[in-house]
């Protein structure tokens, strides 16, 4: 009935060309921001729409209507959030007392059909996915609410995330959607159960439903700029002699965890008007496949000539950090001579990552002070060995206290507040 032909891939503010598709019954087009009715059109089915200065987490909405005024149909898309070329969601199968027994799990991703990796927790504890048509459910209370999660990874770095919640006091409802919501809880604190979190998120003054809680593996986005070979490869020399040295704070992240290198210098591509920064980005890593000294200095051979735009790259790390809605972080590091020719800026940076829930840090991985670390306040002074031990512990740590919470509905992240009731939780920013 109605379908958008442009697609908001990258980061999108200010005035931007939206073009639509749509059937012959169809007679004119509403197009809803956040809600707010913007610009009403007729055919070709083209319309502009500012963004505003902000970079921020936006639902575009169109609404067809037909000559008489009669709804038809709608489409919707995400704008500064991350999106994905896969999906992927569970089929529940219930026995005759309508506790879940076991979950079908099915995907659609047209470029790469199969997948390389699938990953299934239940409650945050790993599941045997070896038959993804039938995933046996371990015995559960059915008055509990409790979560399912798949991780599925495809070629060329695609992946998808599958999300069913079900149990606790709406034990029918297996279709409910979900939004997620990074928070860090204080040192030593355990979140309850989702059923004894009432009143503790809310959105608009209203009141949201927890669904579950979990932890699950982090994901870290490293941003590398400037001359930052020669920092890695001193670096790595240091680590290296004497040898063997006994590290009590080494540097790596914790076991389990995610992370992938992004350029600062990004492909443009010019489509329907409207210009798209791709920063390339490296293979998705865990500590398992190398040190971050070595497998950072392999991330960088195919960086693109094009002039580096750091506070650019740093905002689209924060799409790809929440793609899979995990505990997540980006870190900035800044070689030898980083520079920024950026349009987006460090302040806008900031902002939008804390919109989106995604702490950011910034590592200074130069002995010298560069011409942009006066740009990125609190930056860390990550130069040696030592120093770059500290800040990796600080990152761990940060990942740590995280821990994501699955709320009821369709929620923009920045949308979503922490009440008082919930006593040491803060939203992760």
């Amino acid at each position: 009935m109605i379908a958008f032909l442009t697609l908001f891939l990258g980061i999108a503010t200010g005035i931007h060309t939206v073009e639509l598709s749509a059937a012959a019954e169809v007679a004119r087009i509403e197009l809803y921001v956040d809600g707010t009715r913007t610009v009403e059109l007729g055919p070709p089915w083209t319309a502009t729409i500012d963004f505003g200065g902000e970079i921020a987490p936006r639902e575009l909405v169109a609404v067809a209507f037909d000559g008489k005024g009669t709804r038809l149909g709608e489409a919707r898309q995400w704008v500064n959030r991350a999106t994905s070329d896969a999906e992927a969601s569970f089929a529940l199968e219930r026995d005759r007392t309508g506790r879940v027994v076991a979950a079908r799990l099915v995907w659609r991703c047209p470029s790469n059909p199969e997948p390389m990796d699938i990953s299934v927790t239940f409650d945050g504890r790993p599941l045997d996915a070896a038959n993804p048509d039938r995933i046996p459910i371990p015995s559960h209370s059915a008055g509990t609410q409790h979560i399912l999660l798949a991780d599925l990874t495809f070629a060329r770095g695609i992946t998808a995330t599958a999300v069913a919640s079900f149990g606790g006091r709406k034990t029918g409802d297996t279709q409910r959607e979900l939004s997620a919501v990074a928070v860090r809880v204080s040192p030593g604190a355990r979140l309850p159960k989702a059923e004894r979190m009432e009143g503790w998120f809310a959105s608009e003054d209203r009141p949201l439903a927890v669904a579950a809680v979990e932890e699950g593996p982090a994901e870290v986005v490293f941003v590398l700029a400037g001359r930052i070979r020669q920092d890695l490869e001193r670096l790595a020399a240091e680590d290296y002699f004497p040898w063997p040295w006994s590290r009590p704070r080494p540097l790596k992240l914790a076991d389990g965890s995610h992370f992938r290198f992004m350029h600062t210098s990004p492909e443009v591509i010019v489509e329907s008007r409207n210009v798209t920064r791709v920063f390339p980005v490296s293979p998705m890593y865990t500590p398992e496949d190398g040190t971050f000294l070595r497998l950072a200095q392999s991330a960088i051979l195919n960086e693109l000539p094009t002039a580096p735009k750091i506070s650019d790259s740093v905002a689209t790390a924060g799409l790809s950090a929440t793609r899979r809605e995990r505990r997540r972080a980006v870190v900035l590091v800044l070689g030898t001579e980083a520079s920024d020719t950026g349009d987006v800026g460090a302040a806008r940076a900031r902002r939008y990552l804390a919109r989106l829930r995604v702490p950011l840090h910034v590592w200074r991985l130069s002995p010298a002070e560069s011409s942009v670390a006066g740009d990125w306040a609190g930056a860390v002074d990550a130069s040696t060995i030592d120093a770059l031990a500290g800040a990796f512990e600080v990152l761990r740590d940060d990942l740590s206290a995280q821990r994501i919470v699955w709320v009821e509905g369709r929620h923009l992240p920045s949308a979503v507040e922490v009440n008082p009731k919930a006593a040491g939780v803060v939203a992760a920013r």
